[in-house]
């Protein structure tokens, strides 16, 4: 940077914010939720654990930021005109093309579930934040309605449902869910009449 050039507003706090996602990420993956301390993530930064807690009110909150970084939803590809089924056979292809990196971050998402699962005040943050976001994914199905298969918003929790099942068993068992299976899946749902 040059004398001349000032940094945006925010920029050290962004790029501190960042590092501190990739190294709670890091330390993640390889101790998993519940293992995982702060400690650990700060030192993985190279920062203190004010830095984290400038950044991220709590332990929970650092963990949510870092799904909500590194898990990033599944969504169809956007064909206007497309058919339903044409949709569902579009987002079939898009799981299918995660599946190696959500493999890859399989211990860090089944640490995650175990520790929501184990700590209420976590498992509350998470069905609050899928409860919005799937309110918004249903708005956004609002105008296919007629063609789903279920009102917009349950649509959206089984979509969901489907999708974190279909990856966790693939990561499990990736001979046995396979592509076709998770197309299988799909050909059905978007089959499947009102």
């Amino acid at each position: 940077m040059s004398v001349t050039e000032v940094p945006a507003p925010g920029a050290k706090r962004a790029r501190t914010r960042a590092r501190l996602l990739e190294a709670a990420a890091a330390v993640i993956a390889e101790r998993g939720f519940e293992r995982c301390s702060l400690e650990a993530v700060a030192a993985r930064a190279g920062m203190t654990r004010g830095a984290i807690y400038g950044n991220f009110r709590d332990k929970e909150a650092l963990f949510l930021a870092v799904v909500a970084e590194k898990w990033r939803p599944f969504l169809p590809p956007v064909s206007p005109g497309a058919s339903f089924a044409e949709t569902m056979a579009g987002l079939a292809e898009v799981v299918i093309a995660g599946l190696p990196a959500r493999r890859a971050a399989a211990v860090g998402a089944a640490s995650f579930q175990l520790y929501a699962l184990t700590h209420p005040e976590m498992a509350a943050r998470v069905a609050a934040a899928n409860e919005a976001i799937y309110a918004g994914m249903a708005a956004g199905l609002a105008a296919d309605a007629a063609a789903l298969p279920l009102p917009a918003v349950e649509f959206v929790r089984v979509a969901h449902a489907l999708i974190e099942g279909l990856v966790a068993l693939h990561a499990l068992t990736p001979s046995l869910v396979d592509a076709e299976i998770v197309r299988a899946a799909f050909t059905l749902l978007g089959a499947t009449p009102r």
